[in-house]
């Protein structure tokens, strides 16, 4: 049984759904992901500072079709800078590169998300290979985008996942290289979740003991069993924290959620 229990928003988007603020009571912490860092949730942040682990999911395509709504990769940066320059905690921030398009074009465009970041300081990544439902296909199909995995698939081939790997090989390199992290002790952490083929990456929850020793906690158990679907590997005492059974705003093209 766990030990804590921790919140997450992955129902919906953090900054623009802010009604976990309100549930936070009743968790020892919680990470919250969003998409758009608004000047309310910079407020909410700040005062929850203590219990907070904020992912700002930067995919490369915000502002796109597919990601209509989304802040492009600049202006995400800018929000993201004014919250850490008001006070929050870099340390308790993860880029989240969530999901990356194993095509070509599309671990370009992710490679770039990356090295941005890093350039701007930044040294923990979250990745995830998108899943292609079938009303996921049939959108991009209807915006005149090829699926990444053809017609009929829902997940990437063999060759898609070690093209991946091999980008995030070149990632590492390119940190190793960089004069843009503070000090000879910062490490790069590029982490996903249920994506066990994936080795370039370190295999951990979203929530991980790492995550409750950034919120001053600490549980024996906390890696030992995963908690939602096959191969997940997050806290089972991960509890969500968004209730809405509807999309977000920003009407991304990949949004598990059938109706947009």
């Amino acid at each position: 049984m766990a030990k804590y229990i921790i919140g997450i928003t992955e129902a919906g988007d953090a900054g623009l759904d802010l009604s976990w603020v309100d549930k936070l009571h009743n968790v020892d912490g919680a990470v919250v992901i969003t998409k758009q860092i608004t000047d309310s949730f910079i407020n909410a942040a700040l005062t929850n500072q203590e219990k907070l682990i904020i992912h700002l999911t930067c995919t490369g395509y915000g502002g796109k079709c597919i990601e209509p709504n989304v802040p492009c990769v600049q202006d995400e940066i800018v929000a993201l800078e004014r919250l850490i320059q008001s006070g929050f905690t870099k340390e308790k921030v993860v880029i989240r590169i969530d999901p990356i398009i194993p095509t070509a074009y599309g671990l370009g465009v992710a490679e770039t998300v990356f090295k941005t970041f890093i350039n701007h300081g930044f040294n923990r990544f979250r990745v995830s290979l998108i899943d292609m439902y079938p009303h996921v296909r049939k959108r991009f199909i209807e915006a005149g985008i090829k699926p990444p995995y053809g017609n009929f698939y829902f997940s990437p081939n063999q060759r898609q996942k070690m093209e991946t790997d091999y980008m995030l090989e070149s990632i590492r390199r390119y940190w190793e290289t960089s004069t843009f992290h503070n000090s000879v002790n910062d490490c790069l952490r590029i982490e996903c979740c249920a994506e066990p083929e994936l080795t370039k990456a370190i295999q951990c929850g979203c929530i991980s003991a790492y995550d409750l020793n950034l919120l001053g906690l600490s549980d024996e158990s906390v890696d030992s069993i995963g908690y939602q679907r096959k191969n997940c590997l997050c806290y089972s005492g991960k509890t969500e924290l968004l209730v809405s059974k509807h999309p977000c705003a920003h009407e991304c093209l990949y949004c598990y959620w059938k109706d947009r």
